[in-house]
């Protein structure tokens, strides 16, 4: 009913975005740390070029890459407002790389995006339409073509449309830095990376922390014109490893709502597995067939609307799919965060 209820709420909130004093695209600077993205900047700095609107600046920070991803920039016609800066040695991973290109942000608005999207034409215009706030938490959405990538994408929508209804009750719990907006000046004031810079991934949601406790207006925005894109992972490993870091600083981040959310859908996923064992054993067909036809017409009612605001209505179709898979994706992580050790792009990640 989060998910339900509460995205109705989030709407509602959305229509007053456009109020007050407008963010203007020539008070960003868009941050974009990348390492070993040879195959991707390409087809983000062709997405940059369509761009109907420009920010004051984009700042390309290299951390340390070991292909050619440095050779994509010599094509550049200098006609773009871009620059390259290497991460000095010892400064490591994504959260130095950003603050790295923090440095020269000299603009009201800073904007992070990852190296592995695109982004419409009109994105700068949909932002203009944003009324001041300390952050936006803007949407990522994962594009997909195969089956795979297709039930690989559907956790996420359905964990945005759970961070979108609590935005709604309360405040978002995650946010992704393949597109996070931020005002510089309340960035500077609350940033705490010198607490958590040991701990690898998190860039993002521990900024959002930053700003939620300290009662800043962060506001989540779900309107599909604000959108980065990014391929869904192209394989059943990859996908696995990608959701381990994901969860793996979920209890370094020590937020309480975060925290409980993700034990109350763990709890959830065991009772309901639960529940279905007792009904095999005791061979209550009826029942779980009943109880199957409820939840999956239940999640069909409270993700919907979601699905649909997203333009990714198709995937519903998975639903029966999903209501098998997630049960055992979820144990399937609960088993294996306390033997994996998380990397990433050759690196080892730390997680506490």
């Amino acid at each position: 009913m989060v998910a339900l209820i509460g995205f109705s709420l989030q709407r509602n909130k959305e229509r007053g975005y456009s109020d007050g004093v407008k963010i203007s695209s020539g008070a960003i600077t868009v941050l974009i740390p990348f390492r070993n993205e040879e195959e991707n900047l390409p087809q983000l700095l062709e997405s940059i070029r369509k761009l109907d609107q420009l920010p004051s600046k984009f700042i390309f920070i290299n951390d340390h890459s070991e292909d050619a991803s440095m050779k994509v920039f010599e094509s550049l016609d200098g006609r773009l407002p871009i620059e390259v800066i290497e991460a000095p040695m010892g400064s490591e991973g994504k959260k130095n790389a950003i603050r790295e290109g923090a440095k020269l942000v000299q603009t009201e608005y800073t904007l992070t995006w990852d190296a592995d999207v695109v982004i419409d034409p009109n994105y700068f215009k949909a932002i203009e339409q944003l009324s001041d706030a300390d952050m936006y938490v803007l949407p990522a959405i994962f594009t997909s073509q195969s089956f795979l990538q297709h039930l690989f994408t559907f956790d996420i929508i359905t964990a945005n449309a759970v961070n979108t209804g609590l935005a709604g009750w309360r405040r978002p719990i995650f946010a992704s830095g393949a597109n996070l907006l931020y005002r510089t000046q309340t960035f500077e004031k609350l940033d705490t990376v010198a607490r958590h810079g040991h701990i690898s991934s998190g860039d993002d949601t521990f900024l959002l922390r930053d700003f939620t406790k300290n009662k800043a207006d962060v506001r989540l925005s779900s309107n599909p014109e604000l959108a980065v894109k990014t391929a869904a992972p192209k394989s059943f490993k990859v996908y696995i490893a990608q959701r381990l870091r994901w969860v793996s600083k979920t209890n370094a981040l020590k937020d309480a709502l975060n925290t409980f959310v993700a034990s109350a859908q763990l709890l959830f996923m065991l009772a309901f597995i639960v529940l279905i064992g007792w009904l095999v054993v005791d061979q209550f067909w009826f029942g779980l067939i009943y109880l199957l036809v409820c939840k999956l017409l239940t999640d069909f009612l409270v993700f919907s609307a979601y699905f649909k605001q997203i333009r990714r209505a198709g995937i519903l179709l998975l639903l029966p799919i999903a209501e098998i898979w997630f049960p055992i994706y979820s144990l399937l992580l609960a088993c294996l965060i306390p033997l994996h050790k998380p990397s990433w792009k050759g690196r080892q990640i730390t997680s506490r």
